[in-house]
């Protein structure tokens, strides 16, 4: 298991907080925590360290939940885990000279279910956090059974939420100066 600071664990929970308002309960309880279509982000940074969490129903980002079965299916599977883990999915900033130091996918078919759940953790490194404004996520284009990804951000000292599309692929970030 990999270590996470204790700052970026406040962090994270701080943004998950922002997901228990009544709002967001009415909502889990009305849709359910795996809907088709959408997927879950967790970004934070602190101190040149950029953590990354997605979590998504497996139909999403494959077209399918169940385990592949077929040879198609198989390589679907195999090619998403590349782009996934590598974290070209997402574009940061250049100047913030931000490198990818862990990351860590999950198996989503490791528990019995009928719901397969992605869930993936992405750890940058980043020389000049100042300089990370903003994220760009082009998974929409990659992905083309996800709509909407509900993100939930601390950076900069601020914490806040955004709901990210293909149309508005683009999270913007406070200045961490």
């Amino acid at each position: 298991m990999r270590k996470v600071s204790n700052k970026i664990l406040i962090c994270l929970m701080a943004a998950a907080a922002l997901a228990a308002t009544p709002a967001a309960a009415q909502d889990i309880e009305a849709h359910g925590a795996h809907v088709h279509g959408e997927a879950q982000l967790t970004l934070a940074t602190d101190g040149g360290l950029l953590e990354i969490m997605l979590a998504s129903p497996a139909a999403n980002l494959l077209g399918f939940e169940q385990k592949p079965a077929t040879a198609a299916e198989l390589k679907t599977w195999q090619q998403q885990q590349v782009l996934l883990k590598s974290g070209q999915w997402l574009q940061l900033p250049a100047a913030a000279q931000c490198v990818l130091q862990q990351q860590q996918l999950e198996d989503p078919w490791a528990s019995a279910g009928q719901h397969a759940d992605i869930s993936l953790s992405l750890s940058y490194q980043c020389k000049a956090e100042e300089l990370l404004n903003e994220v760009k996520f082009t998974l929409f284009a990659q992905a083309a059974d996800l709509q909407q990804i509900a993100v939930q951000w601390v950076s900069g000292g601020q914490q806040g939420a955004a709901t990210l599309s293909a149309k508005q692929p683009v999270l913007q970030l406070p200045g961490t100066e």
